[in-house]
């Protein structure tokens, strides 16, 4: 058992010995001698608690801290002078090692926090082996020998540096050649001192372009007569605008059409291809090619196409017989569009042409039904296929005459009966429309606000405008309708002047509803005022006074026209302009300096009243009544009114006010 401990114990001093010496070779330390001792057993800490009365961790040993490791009772006094170790000698005395270890971690040790963010490049459109120019801001102290990097990430998540390093903003990156364009990439810059990375940015870069040419129709080859013309098809891939040109010369600058198509007219069997294509990437990849061939002989053919456009025709409806007239005619030929009954000769309904792109329409006489239509050539003559028409007739729509009675925000149901040629479409008179209204009769939806009477604006189908007729009534119940005349701003206004009317109402009101506000004349009788009416209240203009008048109480109210709706009636005193008067009035005796009071009353106008005083006091919008005025005459003073203005206009003075002066 002795010999266990003993060699347990000397193990353990040799591995501290060997850490203690790895340290100081790597940080160098002041030697802490321990005087010495008699040694006692330590006691063990718990593990990341410091012992009591150990002073605090210092911040150069608060990131790599060795534990205490208690040791059995020893006769050594004296510490390692020469290696420093984290094992005491002693009981109660550590060596510099131990007492670093049980330091606690400087929570003022600077946590510093770094930032890089790129500004915002949304507006960047570039291509693949571009300059790019990358601006962004940071925060915190990064050292000075720090540098900033830009790497592009791809969809995989792959990041490769694409700058220079820089000390400040902004990055001058180059895009990768072999990047592909047309797909979303990110952008992130990062800094070496310490190493933090900025969010990441999308940046499309915008693709290199590519020409293929073929026909309109897809095809590689056409064959066309003399004179004739081909339609060639450019399909474009990247980024528009696109610039090509063909092997002809044609040069197209900056189109935005894709396809874009061209007309070509060779007199000669003539293979056309794109020489070269370019858009803001530079020139492309071209491909394809379209062959034109030119029948210098061909036998003559007659054919229609597109017959189905034609299977339904009206009478007195212009249209367009579609049909392909190819090979050498002779000179003077004329092509005829003819029609017949199902068991009738063939008649001619167009004047000859020789364009080959006829318009004609159905004579008026030729009744609704089945018909057959075919198109010939005169030289030399020939016929070609004959395809079955239908002549429609015209629209006739019939409103039928329903009455609903909804409720209020209720939709109900009307009825319009359709013939002739559809589909059909029908405006009601409230703006309801409806198209390509296949069944007849149709039921349209209607949600009207108030009681309407409808009525078809117009209808038609397949032979245009047709004719119509009809109408139904649709009633709606709604709440009852009110008028609340406010608190009017003011008890009091001038004849002939012009006042605010709050108000606000309930219920519903017919779209030609008029609102007005009326006022009592001399007799009683309510006349209406002119009112300009907003959301929330009406402007209106009050009645000169009558003759005689300086000041009345009428009553006023709003009235509708439709629905008729009074509102409450209130009252309204009217003064009449020009009719203040103000009266002078007092009496007294002063000593010479000393000053008094004289009175000012006031009738007929509104305030606030405005007067000049026969010695030049002037006093300027008062709404006392009676107003005191101090005076301080030198010598006996009588006191009367020069000038008087109220909110009605001007006024006169009465009266006057004497005060005597004592010597």
């Amino acid at each position: 058992m002795y010999r266990l401990v003993f060699t347990i114990f000397f193990g353990l001093l040799l591995l501290a010995g060997k850490v203690e010496a790895q340290r100081r070779n790597n940080t160098p330390r002041k030697t802490l001698i321990t005087p010495k001792k008699k040694a006692t057993t330590p006691v063990k800490p718990a593990a990341g608690v410091p012992a009591a009365g150990a002073p605090a961790a210092t911040k150069a040993d608060s990131l790599q801290q060795v534990p205490a490791i208690a040791t059995p009772a020893a006769d050594t006094a004296v510490g390692d002078t020469t290696m420093p170790s984290a094992i005491s000698a002693s009981g109660d005395t550590l060596t510099e090692a131990a007492n670093e270890a049980k330091l606690p971690v400087e929570k003022a040790d600077s946590i510093h926090a770094y930032k890089i963010t790129i500004e915002d490049i949304s507006y960047l459109s570039v291509c693949p082996g571009t300059n790019v120019t990358i601006p962004f801001k940071t925060e915190g102290p990064f050292d000075e020998g720090n540098t900033f990097i830009a790497h592009i990430i791809d969809a995989t998540g792959k990041s490769v540096p694409i700058s220079l390093p820089v000390k400040k903003s902004p990055v001058k990156a180059v895009i990768p050649s072999y990047k592909v364009g047309g797909e979303v990439y990110r952008i992130q810059i990062i800094s070496s001192i310490p190493v933090i990375k900025s969010q990441e940015v999308p940046l499309r870069l915008l693709q290199a372009p590519t020409a293929k040419i073929d026909l309109i129709d897809g095809t590689q080859t056409v064959r066309i007569m003399p004179g004739q013309e081909a339609h060639l098809r450019v399909n474009l891939t990247g980024a528009a605008p696109w610039s090509f040109r063909l092997s002809d010369s044609t040069t197209v600058l900056q189109t935005l059409s894709n396809p874009h198509y061209i007309t070509v007219k060779p007199t000669d069997v003539k293979a056309y291809r794109v020489t070269g294509v370019s858009n803001a990437c530079g020139s492309g990849t071209t491909s394809g090619e379209a062959i034109v061939n030119v029948n210098n002989n061909p036998e003559p053919k007659l054919e229609l196409k597109e017959i189905e456009k034609i299977a339904k025709l009206c009478a007195g409806v212009p249209f367009q017989v579609p049909f392909n007239a190819t090979g050498k005619y002779k000179e003077g030929n004329k092509f005829v569009v003819q029609i017949a009954e199902r068991s009738g000769a063939f008649k001619n309904i167009s004047t000859p042409d020789s364009s080959g792109y006829i318009t004609t329409q159905i004579p008026d006489t030729y009744k609704p039904g089945e018909y057959r239509l075919r198109v010939t050539s005169t030289a030399p003559y020939l016929v070609s296929q004959t395809t079955n028409i239908s002549i429609m007739s015209p629209t006739v729509a019939t409103l039928q005459k329903d009455s609903l009675r909804l409720g209020e925000n209720e939709s109900g149901q009307l009825t319009v009966k359709f013939t002739g040629g559809g589909p059909w479409f029908v405006l009601l008179s409230d703006g309801t429309y409806e198209n390509n209204i296949q069944e007849s009769p149709h039921k349209i939806k209607v949600k009207p606000f108030y009681d309407t009477n409808y009525q078809i604006s117009s209808a038609g189908g397949l032979c245009g405008v047709g004719k119509f007729s009809g109408s139904a009534k649709v009633t709606v119940k709604s709440p009852p309708a009110s008028i609340t005349l406010e608190r009017l701003p003011q008890n009091m206004a001038c004849a002939g002047s012009t006042i605010d009317i709050p108000y606000k109402t309930e219920g519903r009101y017919n779209p030609n509803n008029k609102f007005t506000v009326q006022m009592t004349d001399k007799s009683g009788r309510f006349v209406t005022l002119p009112t300009t009416v907003t959301p929330t209240g009406m402007q209106v203009k009050i009645a000169a006074a009558a003759p005689g008048d300086t000041t009345r109480i009428q009553k006023i109210r709003i009235v509708s026209s439709s629905p008729a709706v009074s509102s409450a009636i209130e009252e309204l005193e009217v003064i009449a302009p020009d009719k203040a008067v103000a009266e002078v009035s007092g009496r007294g005796t002063v000593s010479a300096g000393r000053s008094t009071r004289i009175q000012l009353r006031f009738k007929n106008g509104l305030p606030p009243w405005s007067f000049t005083l026969s010695d030049g006091t002037t006093i300027n919008g008062t709404f006392l009544n009676p107003y005191l005025i101090s005076v301080s005459p030198a010598s006996t003073t009588e006191y009367t009114i020069n000038s008087l203005k109220s909110g009605c206009g001007t006024g006169t003075g009465r009266g006057s006010a004497v005060v005597t002066v004592e010597n």
